[in-house]
């Protein structure tokens, strides 16, 4: 079952590979497109269209075709940025490009393929498609006239279409919930974040999702808030100390990891980012700390308190997946 759709609200969908763009750009976590196309033209300006509290269906493409793979909410309006994702893949070298952030992806166990979709609802498909000729993310195939899946990154979904997803969902068992939460919820470890915008002709947004829930904050004050990689914590105001949680298999979107203590480690503000970003990683075998740079101080090194409680699932699932340095124990670890 869909969110019923509120006044002024939109839906839009999004068609894409689970490569995405790599660490920090996840699917499920943003939207994102050049601002132009290789020939100059706004080949994406649809994005301009979408506010926040949009729903965004995303289809996925898998070794079986596209499959519906989840539905999330637009927390951030559109920006620009000249940073390019990690991964780009076709859209290489195509600066600036645009983004917007998503929240509370809502993911299906099983996810159908979008061929069973079209099947399903072939007569009404085929009626929408034909009072709506353009901007559809679907075709009518000229040979056979089968529905297809139409090669474009993102489009629009009129009421009458986001019913029939509604309905499908049904079918599907698969229910949705978006809750009212805050990005951040103030701790005395955790204060709230000042945010601050220099004066300036753009706007710029910074969205700041902070996970700082009860099994996380009993984590870290168990270790006495310090980093695991360096041992640093960083002292506030009010003399209690802060420190993030980082869970090795992601959390929602395309890894949809858990949030248990066994998949999260305790860091500091810096080697979370470079958790995140795939720059550094456990060594599964050994337990000690791999770094992408071989010249870091921290590679090869012992983390700075040992914890028993870590799952080796997901300390291999980060290096598998996450950790793009050289994998110098591959061979060690295929014996």
């Amino acid at each position: 079952m869909l969110p019923k759709l509120k006044e002024g609200q939109s839906v839009f969908l999004e068609i894409t590979n689970p490569a995405h763009g790599g660490s920090g750009w996840e699917f499920g976590s943003c939207l994102w497109s050049p601002v132009k196309d290789r020939g100059g033209s706004e080949a994406w300006k649809i994005m301009k269209e979408v506010q926040v509290g949009d729903i965004i269906i995303h289809l996925l493409k898998s070794d079986e075709g596209y499959v519906w793979a989840g539905v999330s909410m637009v927390v951030t309006p559109l920006i620009q940025t000249i940073d390019e994702p990690p991964r780009p893949e076709r859209w290489t070298n195509m600066s600036p490009y645009q983004r917007i952030n998503l929240g509370q992806f809502n993911n299906l166990i099983s996810p159908p393929t979008i061929g069973s979709f079209f099947r399903e609802y072939n007569s009404s498909l085929r009626e929408i498609l034909h009072e709506n000729k353009e901007g559809m993310f679907y075709v009518e195939y000229p040979t056979g006239g089968d529905l297809r899946v139409s090669q474009k990154y993102f489009a629009k979904v009129p009421p009458v279409l986001y019913d029939l997803f509604d309905d499908f969902s049904e079918s599907l068992n698969f229910i949705v919930q978006f809750r009212n939460e805050n990005s951040q919820v103030p701790t005395v470890n955790e204060p709230p974040y000042p945010d601050y915008t220099s004066p300036g002709r753009i706007e710029v947004i910074t969205s700041r999702i902070v996970r700082d829930t009860a099994l996380v904050r009993g984590i870290k004050s168990n270790f006495n808030w310090k980093c695991q990689v360096c041992g640093k914590r960083i002292l506030l105001e009010n003399s209690k100390y802060y420190a993030e949680g980082h869970h090795l298999k992601p959390l929602g979107g395309e890894y949809n990891g858990p949030d248990v203590k066994e998949n999260i480690i305790i860091l500091c503000p810096y080697h979370h980012a470079e958790f995140d970003y795939g720059s550094i990683a456990i060594n599964p075998v050994t337990k000690k700390i791999i770094h992408s740079d071989p010249n870091n101080n921290y590679n090869d090194k012992d983390l700075v308190y040992e914890r028993t409680d870590i799952n080796d699932e997901f300390i291999r699932f980060h290096y598998d997946k996450i950790f793009w340095g050289e994998k110098l124990i591959d061979k060690t670890l295929n014996q």
